[in-house]
């Protein structure tokens, strides 16, 4: 399992900014993201490859960032749930719940918030903080494995 891509954007535009890495802080999520410090439990965004198959599925080609990840990884978050403990190059992430589908993904197509309903992407809060990169592998963790 690896990261294909990285983003973050102080803004409110989608698809969010496209970065080479980026600082996970423990407890507040992605260093210089518009959602960072807000809510610990929603602190990063983890969209799998399949979200953006399936979209192109229905005809819809969609840039990276355009869901409003900040790590797009090659795996179905979904797949794992709420719970689930990743490492991601240095840092620890415990997804905690399914990304809601809002409005603004309809500034790519009607229809998208409707396709990707519970499909979109996990939250995540950050148990250990670090640099990743494009490219880092992840790992799941079982609960001992934390250290």
């Amino acid at each position: 399992m690896r990261v294909l891509s990285l983003h973050a954007d102080p803004g409110t535009s989608l698809p969010k900014a496209r970065v080479d890495w980026v600082r996970l802080v423990e407890g507040m999520g992605v260093e210089g993201d518009r959602h960072y410090g807000k809510n610990p439990d929603r602190a990063v965004l983890v969209a799998g490859q399949a979200a953006y198959d399936h979209a192109a599925q229905a005809g819809l080609i969609l840039p990276p960032g355009a869901l409003g990840e900040n790590l797009r990884v090659d795996f179905d978050p979904h797949a794992l749930g709420a719970g689930a403990r990743l490492q991601v190059g240095p840092a620890v992430l415990e997804l905690t719940a399914v990304c809601t589908v809002c409005s603004s993904l309809s500034t790519f197509d009607l229809r998208l918030p409707k396709l990707l309903l519970g499909r979109r992407g996990m939250y995540a809060r950050v148990l250990r903080g670090g640099v990743v990169r494009v490219g880092d592998p992840v790992h799941l963790l079982t609960p001992q494995a934390m250290g």
